[in-house]
């Protein structure tokens, strides 16, 4: 099941494109016209298949006064690793290469080390010289395990590139890199609030008890340049207990049926799980203490 570790980066390059020029300077030392102009394309590789290949990310950069692209980036988030992906990934390049007849590259986004380390290994498609090395971010990238933003100031003018290495595990989380994303995550959140309580959310899910507990700490005391218009981990925790409570509500439903011997099928569980609405789950429990069959919730 995809999760949020894998949709997190997905979602970043979708609504800030750019910040993939970020990544092929940043981190691979590929440099690009400063009057680039970035835009998001299809993700659907179908031009040399008869079968649909969907790639995660697209993105094609038109520099100078160029109108047609004049590289194309395919970012890609890999958290397990799936050898068929040595049969997608070169079907994305050459797809795209065949319909722009520019420069591609392939940027995979690993968390995990060991994937990031399998995702690195070149893939050798047999003719000579024609092998495929992915431009991988994860942990371990650039020279050694150093980190892609080294700065608050930095992160703040590129605060896409610091989450997206935070959410990658570039380097461990130290509480200088801590700090680092704390100015990323406010820097967004001062720009655009929606984005940042989404981001937020997404870093969060990710980091571990300690470093979460430190992020915590520079939300809360903020820093001389860097503070949150609003304290998100409230919202992230108000969030946390208002699904509990659903959820505990929805087991009591079907805890109710069973009780009274009613049987459950699978498709009415899952649908009384998934509900979120309080109400609902209140006038389906009011039911089931009296329903005949599960399917009486619902009428």
């Amino acid at each position: 099941m995809v999760g949020i570790t894998h949709e997190s980066p997905i979602k970043i390059i979708r609504d800030n494109p750019r910040v993939v020029v970020d990544l092929l300077e940043t981190a691979f030392g590929i440099k690009v016209d400063p009057q680039v102009k970035v835009r998001s394309a299809s993700e659907a590789c179908t031009q040399l298949a008869p079968t649909a290949y969907t790639a995660d990310n697209v993105v094609e950069l038109c520099e100078g006064v160029a109108t047609e692209p004049t590289i194309s980036v395919i970012a890609e988030t890999q958290t397990t690793m799936d050898p068929s992906k040595h049969g997608s990934w070169p079907l994305y390049l050459a797809s795209q290469w065949a319909r722009t007849r520019s420069p591609c590259y392939l940027v995979v986004i690993c968390p995990g080390r060991s994937v990031a380390e399998w995702a690195r290994r070149p893939i050798a498609l047999g003719h000579p010289d024609f092998n495929l090395r992915p431009l991988v971010v994860g942990p371990g990238t650039g020279l050694g395990a150093q980190p892609l933003i080294t700065t608050t100031d930095q992160a703040a003018r590129m605060p896409e590139l610091a989450i997206l290495s935070t959410l990658a595990n570039v380097t461990p989380p130290t509480e200088e890199s801590i700090e680092i994303t704390h100015a990323a995550l406010a820097t967004i959140d001062n720009q655009n609030p929606e984005f940042g309580r989404l981001y937020t959310g997404m870093v969060l899910a990710g980091l571990s008890q300690a470093a979460k507990k430190l992020l915590e700490e520079y939300v809360t005391t903020g820093t001389a340049d860097f503070k949150f218009k609003h304290d998100p981990f409230l919202e992230y925790e108000a969030r946390g207990e208002a699904k509990g409570k659903a959820r505990g509500e929805a087991e009591s439903v079907l805890k109710l049926l069973t009780g009274r011997g009613v049987d459950v099928p699978d498709e009415v569980s899952d649908r009384v799980l998934a509900c979120k609405d309080e109400e609902q789950l209140d006038r389906w429990l009011m039911r089931a203490a009296t329903a005949e069959s599960a399917e009486e919730l619902f009428s």
